[in-house]
């Protein structure tokens, strides 16, 4: 889920607190531990709640059909944006990048919210909006540190003008800068085939609670 990074590099320890040197570890370990949380909230889900998710198939309902919504309009905004990124080699600043510093992650958290909906479990989508939210934060603002050393020069003008994750105002999108060859070598279609995996596991749940 990086934005313009291959990989945050390892700080080191001194003169740090035991907070921060937790939040760096965590930062490093973000998907996961994003992972882990999410598959215990489903067993939470399956074995002491006991809850039932939402029919996926069922469009009437305006919560499936929201749920649908958020998870796919969160993998075309994180299409767009992985087949425009060319990370490390130049600033992206075009494509979604105009409208928002950190495209990638606008779409997972879209992406959560959705799945959120469809489990139908008011404590996933709580901690999406709360630890999750707080984990990616601090990502984001680690990241950003580090742009700013690999581009000095472009950086501070583009964060200046674009924000981080609320468009000011919406533009016309492009896909001039969209490449194909680009969208697979950020192997962004793995979320594409996690996020089906996800939605048939769902509907599974569904019939069988």
């Amino acid at each position: 889920m990086a934005s313009q990074l291959v990989a945050a590099p390892h700080a080191g320890a001194n003169h740090t607190t035991a907070f921060q040197r937790f939040t760096k570890l965590v930062v490093r370990r973000r998907v996961p531990i994003s992972v882990v949380l999410f598959t215990a909230l489903v067993l939470i889900d399956l074995f002491v709640l006991h809850s039932r998710p939402r029919d996926v198939l069922n469009l009437v309902d305006p919560f499936s059909a929201c749920g649908l919504l958020f998870v796919i309009g969160g993998l075309l905004v994180r299409t767009w944006a992985a087949g425009t990124l060319r990370k490390r080699r130049e600033l992206a600043t075009t494509g979604p990048y105009a409208w928002v510093r950190h495209p990638l992650y606008v779409g997972s958290f879209l992406m959560m919210v959705g799945f959120g909906i469809l489990i139908h479990d008011p404590l996933t989508l709580w901690v999406v909006v709360g630890p999750v939210a707080w984990l990616y934060w601090q990502a984001v603002k680690s990241e950003e540190k580090q742009i700013a050393k690999l581009f000095p020069t472009e950086w501070p003008a583009y964060a200046a003008s674009v924000p981080r994750f609320f468009p000011r105002r919406l533009l016309v999108p492009r896909l001039d800068d969209w490449s194909f060859a680009q969208w697979l070598q950020n192997s962004e279609y793995q979320a594409w085939i996690s996020s089906a995996i996800a939605i048939v596991g769902i509907q599974l749940w569904h019939l069988w609670r």
